[in-house]
């Protein structure tokens, strides 16, 4: 998370005690100094024309602005590590919404083969659970160029060890929101992006971080951004909002003390000062997806 912020991926030392089953990546063979955000991999420059990024290049350029989670604020967000690839490993973030299901962004994840999620990771150097993907479904229409159905589900390779403090399935909408614009109804957005707290931060950020602010109605969000659909939910960013590194990560809002999950972050305004305020954020509206999620997936949508 952030509230000013731009491109970057830097060192990070990452302990981890807990033990990982033998078909899963070891997390101390990465050279975590080489993870990067979606937007630093080659493959995405390379659909803007753009030429590769060399280290050096990606650990000069700064960023700023977050808010830090405890471990049972945002029991349900999950890191989604991105293994190997032309420059490295990368890094999304997702939410957990059954014991074995994750959702994230699908321009995390589209052409990847080999993912690890991260569970009860508020800080990152002491990560309670990882466990491999066995299986990534993109939504069939998902498209990068035209910022449509950018979703993903990804199948973990055993159930996640639910507690109900640090490890949690975030609750789905109700089939009766579907419809629910949730204009002006306060949205919580997590990740572990950009937040521009120091020089060369990790990415992942060491803690996961959250922003609250208001969700803004399609048709202004469509002055910041032309393709806005009926599959996009817009969140103001006046009180900071997802910046790189936040791709895929939950956002919720509460009623009548549910807290429930309205989107997942798909992408942000990149300006020269990089993730600037005072533009929505723009999410993949989950009330329009229930379907598709209760059939790739053993959730139940509620009525």
């Amino acid at each position: 998370m952030k509230q000013f912020c731009t491109l970057l991926v830097l060192s990070v030392t990452v302990a981890i005690a807990s033990a990982l089953q033998s078909s899963e990546l070891d997390p101390k063979t990465i050279d975590w100094s080489k993870v990067r955000t979606l937007q630093e991999t080659d493959k995405y420059r390379a659909r803007l024309g753009l030429a590769p990024l060399s280290d050096d290049e990606i650990r000069s350029s700064r960023i700023s602005g977050g808010t830090f989670a405890t471990p049972t604020d945002v029991p349900w967000a999950a890191g989604v590590l991105i293994h190997g690839g032309t420059s490295g490993h990368s890094f999304c973030s997702g939410v957990l919404i059954s014991p074995r299901y994750v959702l994230t962004a699908a321009v995390c994840i589209s052409g990847e083969e080999t993912l690890t999620v991260a569970l009860n990771a508020a800080n990152m150097a002491n990560i309670g659970t990882l466990i491999s993907v066995s299986h990534i479904l993109s939504h069939p229409n998902y498209s990068w160029l035209l910022g449509r159905d950018d979703i993903a589900i990804l199948t973990l390779s055993r159930e996640a060890p639910i507690d109900g403090l640090t490890i949690q399935p975030v609750q789905m909408p109700r089939r009766s929101d579907v419809g629910k614009s949730f204009v002006d109804w306060m949205a919580t957005t997590s990740g572990w992006g950009n937040t521009g707290n120091r020089d060369n931060e990790p990415i992942p950020t060491q803690f996961l971080q959250f922003a609250v602010d208001s969700v803004t109605s399609n048709l202004s969000c469509q002055l910041s951004y032309t393709w806005i659909r009926s599959t996009h939910i817009c969140v103001a960013t006046n009180n900071g909002g997802p910046c790189n590194g936040d791709e895929g990560g939950p956002v919720t809002v509460r009623e009548a003390g549910r807290t429930y999950l309205i989107g997942i972050h798909s992408f942000h305004f990149n300006g020269i000062r990089g993730c600037d305020r005072g533009r929505s954020a723009v999410h993949t509206r989950i009330t329009e997806y229930l379907d598709w999620i209760e059939e790739n997936t053993d959730v139940t949508i509620p009525m």
